[in-house]
């Protein structure tokens, strides 16, 4: 049970800092766009945008470390 809660722990951190790297990054594209077009485009494309790769990398990282960590073998003491 250990290794599910781990997993979600891992999937949740990785999908916040994912939301919040693509909010940014988004947020600066579309800074750069209205630069160089002098139109003013819409900024809740960033949150629109960042929703569902948040979503994904929460999901994303959930399954690999709970893929990971059953797959690992278990400790079975000091064999020299």
């Amino acid at each position: 049970m250990g290794k599910f809660f781990v997993s979600v722990g891992v999937g949740l951190v990785s999908g916040v800092i994912c939301f919040f790297l693509s909010v940014a990054f988004l947020s600066l594209l579309l800074l750069v766009v209205r630069g160089v077009s002098h139109i003013h485009p819409d900024m809740t494309l960033t949150y629109k945008a960042a929703a569902p790769v948040a979503v994904l990398a929460a999901v994303i990282g959930f399954v690999i470390t709970l893929v990971r960590s059953l797959r690992k073998p278990a400790n079975t003491g000091n064999v020299i």
